[in-house]
């Protein structure tokens, strides 16, 4: 046994998502807003596609996404207004 601490490495995506450690396993959650038309797993790209909502890590994660979203500037109204929806539509994971 190593008195070494233990480093942990977390990617995530440009489009805002992560695969973390939770309950017994892994699961990939949205951490962050991140770049919002990533071709792979941005927010609008996501929306646009008709994809199922990628889960938020926790609802104050999600309400800074909301936060972010309402506050931009480079947004026009109609996309910010569908955005703004699809967000609070989307689930998250139980906060710890």
């Amino acid at each position: 046994m190593s008195d070494a601490p233990e480093v942990r490495v977390t990617i995530v995506r440009p489009g805002g998502t992560a695969t973390l450690t939770y309950a017994d396993g892994h699961e990939t959650m949205r951490v962050a807003t991140g770049y919002l038309h990533d071709p792979s797993d941005g927010l609008v790209t996501e929306m646009d596609a008709g994809r199922e909502p990628t889960p938020w890590q926790s609802k104050a994660v999600r309400d800074d996404a909301t936060w972010s979203v309402e506050t931009r500037l480079d947004l026009d109204d109609g996309t910010r207004e569908r955005l703004l929806e699809w967000i609070a539509g989307t689930p998250f994971f139980a906060d710890a």
